[in-house]
C-alpha cells in the first residue's frame, strides 16, 4: 500500500472534528481569560477530577502511544518495571510536594528556590526547566508527526510545522484553562482509542489473545533486558533508577505539574485529583506496552506486510492506518494526537509562565497590570511554539537512536541536578546558598565532562578512562546523587543553620512546615 493511500476520508473527518473541538475550546476559554493568574493558573478554580485527566494526559504524552509500543515491539519490556514503580515518586508528591506548593502561595516552582537559596537558584531552576521542555516538546512533536506523514504522504517538515501551529493556536488563546479542558477531552480519546486496538489485533490471529501471550513469551518479549549489576550496560536497574528520578523531577520541579497543583480550587479537590490521575496513568502505560508486544506477534505472522524502512515508533501508526476500519482508525489517531497535544500545550503554557514570572516580572517589570502580563505571556507562548517546531525539525534531520533512548538520555542532561537542588532545600536545614551553589556548579561541570568523554574524540584520546565510563543512562542518576552529597558536605564548611526562633526557613523545609496558610 502506497503512503498516499493511507489517507481515508472518514479518518480525516473524525480527526478534523476532533481538532475543531480543540480550537473551539481554546476560543471559548480565551473569552474568560483576562489576567496572568487566569492564563497560567486557571484562576485556581478547577475541579480535581478534571485536572486528574490533565495530569494523566500530560505525563502519558505521545511517547506512550508511539515510543513505548515501539520499544516493546523492537526489544522487550525493559522500560516497564520503571513505569510500574511510578507510584513511589507519586507518594512523595502526594504527601510532600503538592501540599508544600499549595501552602506556599506561589506562582512558579522556582519562586521556592529563590526563597530557599537566593535569586541564582531561581534563575538556574527556571533555565534548566526551559531547556528540559524545549527538548521534550521537540521530541514529542516529531513523534506525533510520524503517523501523519504516513497518512498524508506530505513531507515531514510540512507535517511538523502544521501540527505545531495548530497546538499553539488554542494554547495561546485560552491559557491553562483551555489546556486542562482540552486535556480532559484528549485523555478520554487516548484511553478509548487505545482500547480499540488489542481486540482488533487479537481478532486477526487464530489463537487470539492467548496466542499473543504464548508466542511473545516464547520469543522473550516480556523480558526486562539485562539484570547484571554493572555500570557500562543499559540494565533494568539503571532504567528503574533513571525513571524514578525523572518522575520525582516532574512532581517536584516541573512547572507544568506545579501549575496543576495550584489550579485546583481546594486541598480536598487537589488530593482527589492527584489520586485519580495516578490511578489512571500506570494501567495506560502497561496497556500500550502490551500493544507493542502484540504487534510483534502479529507481524511475525504477516511477514513482508510492514515496510522495511518503518521505524519502531511508526509500527503502531502503520497498523492503525492499514488494519483498523476507516473512521475507527481516525478515532484512534485522534487519541494519538490527543496524547501529544496534551503534553505540548502544557509545556508551552508552563514555559511561557516561567519566563513571564521568573524572568520578566521578577527582574524587568514588576509593576505591570494583570492584562499586561497576560499579553506578555501570550507573546512568550508564541516564541516557545516556534522553538518547539525548530527542535522537532532538527530531530527529524539528525536522529539515529530510538525515541525512548533519546528522551531518557537528553532529559537529565538539560536539567542537571535540578531535582537534587529542590531536595536539598526540602529535606535539609543546614545547606544554605553557598553550599548549594558550589554543588550545583560542580554537577554542571560533571555532566559537561561526561558528555565530552562520551564522544569518539575522547575514545581516541583517553581510551582507558572511557573504558570505565558508565552507560549514558546513568547520567540520569549519578549527577543527582553527586549534588546532594557535595551540597551536604559543603554545608559543614559553610554552615547555615538558622538561629532558634528564626522565621527564615519557615514553611521552606519539611522540618519547618507550619499548619495553616
Amino acid at each position: 500500500m502506497a503512503e498516499t493511500e493511507l489517507a481515508r476520508w472518514p479518518d480525516l473527518l473524525v480527526m478534523g472534528l476532533n481538532l475543531a473541538a480543540l480550537v473551539a475550546i481554546g476560543g471559548y476559554c480565551s473569552r474568560k481569560t483576562d489576567s496572568a493568574d487566569s492564563y497560567f493558573l486557571a484562576d485556581r478554580s478547577m475541579p480535581g477530577w478534571i485536572v486528574a485527566f490533565s495530569m494523566m494526559a500530560t505525563i502519558i504524552s505521545s511517547m506512550t502511544f508511539l515510543a513505548l509500543p515501539g520499544a516493546t515491539f523492537q526489544d522487550d519490556w525493559r522500560f516497564m518495571p520503571a513505569h510500574a514503580m511510578y507510584f513511589v515518586p507519586a507518594l512523595a508528591a502526594y504527601f510532600v510536594f503538592m501540599p508544600f506548593f499549595r501552602r506556599g502561595h506561589i506562582t512558579t516552582a522556582y519562586e521556592y528556590l529563590e526563597r530557599r537559596f537566593g535569586s541564582w537558584a531561581r534563575i538556574y531552576g527556571a533555565v534548566a526547566f526551559l531547556f528540559h521542555h524545549i527538548f521534550r516538546t521537540g521530541i514529542i512533536l516529531y513523534a506525533v508527526s510520524l503517523p501523519f506523514e504516513q497518512m498524508s504522504g506530505w513531507e515531514m517538515p510540512l507535517v511538523i510545522v502544521g501540527l505545531g501551529v495548530l497546538v499553539a493556536a488554542y494554547t495561546i488563546a485560552g491559557g491553562l484553562k483551555a489546556v486542562i479542558y482540552t486535556d480532559l477531552l484528549q485523555g478520554i480519546a487516548l484511553i478509548l482509542g487505545g482500547l480499540i486496538c488489542i481486540p482488533i489485533l487479537a481478532g486477526q490471529l487464530p489463537g487470539g489473545l492467548s496466542q499473543i501471550i504464548r508466542e511473545a513469551s516464547h520469543a522473550g518479549k516480556f523480558g526486562v533486558g539485562s539484570t547484571a549489576w554493572v555500570l557500562n550496560e543499559k540494565t533494568v536497574w539503571v532504567i528503574i533508577l533513571v525513571y524514578q528520578f525523572q518522575f520525582l523531577q516532574i512532581f517536584c520541579t516541573d512547572q507544568s505539574m506545579v501549575q496543576r497543583y495550584l489550579s485546583m480550587r481546594s486541598d480536598h479537590e487537589a488530593r482527589r485529583g492527584f489520586i485519580l490521575g495516578t490511578a489512571l496513568t500506570i494501567p495506560v502505560w502497561l496497556y500500550f506496552a502490551f500493544v507493542g508486544t502484540a504487534l510483534f506477534v502479529y507481524y511475525q505472522h504477516h511477514p513482508g506486510v510492514l515496510p522495511a524502512d518503518t521505524k519502531p515508533e511508526g509500527v503502531f501508526p502503520y497498523f492503525i492506518l492499514t488494519q483498523i476500519p476507516a473512521g475507527v482508525a481516525g478515532f484512534v489517531i485522534s487519541g494519538l494526537l490527543a496524547a501529544a497535544m496534551s503534553t505540548l500545550d502544557s509545556s508551552i503554557n508552563a514555559s511561557a509562565g516561567t519566563v513571564t514570572n521568573d524572568f520578566y516580572r521578577r527582574f524587568f517589570n514588576n509593576t505591570g497590570t494583570p492584562l499586561h502580563y497576560l499579553r506578555v505571556g501570550r507573546l512568550f507562548s508564541i516564541l516557545f511554539s516556534a522553538i518547539m517546531i525548530c527542535v522537532a525539525l532538527t530531530i527529524h534531520f539528525m536522529r539515529t537512536e530510538t525515541l525512548m533512548d533519546v528522551q531518557t538520555v537528553i532529559y537529565p542532561v538539560v536539567s542537571a541536578g535540578l531535582l537534587s537542588l529542590f531536595l536539598l532545600g526540602f529535606v535539609t536545614l543546614r545547606v544554605g546558598s553557598r553550599a548549594a551553589g558550589i554543588a550545583t556548579v560542580g554537577t554542571v561541570m560533571l555532566v559537561a565532562s561526561w558528555l565530552v568523554l562520551d564522544t569518539a574524540w575522547a575514545s581516541r584520546q583517553f581510551p582507558v578512562l572511557v573504558e570505565y565510563l558508565p552507560n549514558a543512562f546513568w547520567i540520569g542518576v549519578l549527577p543527582h546523587l553527586f549534588l546532594i552529597i557535595v551540597g551536604y558536605a559543603c554545608s559543614y564548611v559553610w554552615r547555615e543553620i538558622p538561629d532558634s526562633g528564626s522565621d527564615r526557613l519557615a514553611n521552606l523545609t519539611i522540618w519547618t512546615r507550619r499548619d495553616g496558610p
